[in-house]
């Protein structure tokens, strides 16, 4: 990828941007980065706001390639292990992957993804994957509406990151990572990421039903493995692991 950055003081969504931008024939690797948005898009139709200083939200317009067209799926978990696997770099400690697309430290949410595809006669003329990271303390206000407990890298971990030079780790990332995302190689890093692995978890499924499930892994497509009390084992699309208070890992 040949990133080309794009640089905004105020945006309503990084995503929308680059989805526009991708209509009008801009190329595989445009970055656009906002130092804040007021309308950025999670998971389920969350919002995701930034502020200036304390957070880092971006977009990076990919063109699937034929490859790439088999596992689209993929671009979601892309922006997490990059921006896990930036952590790693910047401040040692391991970040874990919430399925599908939170990044979590000390088990708090500093970082969600969200892909969204622009498909054209069934195939995808771009996949838009934003990526939004708390950096400092402010970066969320304390009464926003949250899905999983969220701090930020800096109070996870004391270390202070300048967003420019955190957002080049985490495209750099990117970059290698996207070298073999079709292959079996991005499914086991994702799995040793993976957060709760081996855990027993509250997860809501698509119907909005909850259970308690152990969580085993994720499958070739992306899904997730899980395993229920009886010991049965069955792969889940579309659902979200929920936080508890308690869970198990017998």
């Amino acid at each position: 990828m040949r990133f080309q950055l794009l640089r905004f003081t105020l945006v309503d969504s990084t995503n929308d941007l680059a989805l526009q931008a991708a209509e009008t024939g801009a190329e595989d690797g445009l970055v656009v980065w906002a130092l804040q948005q007021t309308k950025g898009r999670g998971q389920k139709n969350r919002t995701w706001e930034s502020q200036p200083s304390c957070s880092l939200t971006f977009s990076v317009l990919c063109r699937p390639n034929q490859e790439e067209q088999t596992v689209l799926g993929r671009f979601t978990a892309l922006g997490a292990l990059a921006v896990a696997r930036a952590v790693k770099v910047k401040t040692g400690l391991d970040a874990q992957v919430k399925w599908p697309n939170d990044v979590l430290l000390n088990g708090k949410k500093i970082c969600g993804v969200l892909a969204e595809t622009d498909l054209q006669a069934e195939r995808a003329g771009a996949v838009v994957v934003g990526v939004g990271v708390n950096l400092l303390p402010g970066a969320f206000g304390a009464d926003t509406a949250m899905n999983y407990p969220a701090s930020d890298v800096f109070s996870e971990t004391g270390v202070s990151l300048d967003a420019e030079t955190f957002l080049w780790t985490i495209l750099e990332a990117m970059q290698e990572l996207r070298g073999y995302l079709p292959g079996d190689a991005f499914t086991q890093e994702w799995n040793e990421r993976l957060a709760f692995k081996g855990e027993v978890r509250r997860i809501k499924n698509h119907k909005g039903e909850t259970g308690w499930f152990r969580l085993l892994g994720i499958s070739i497509d992306g899904s997730l493995r899980v395993e229920d009390a009886d010991g049965h084992e069955f792969c889940l699309q579309s659902a979200e692991v929920l936080p508890s208070s308690s869970s198990s890992s017998g």
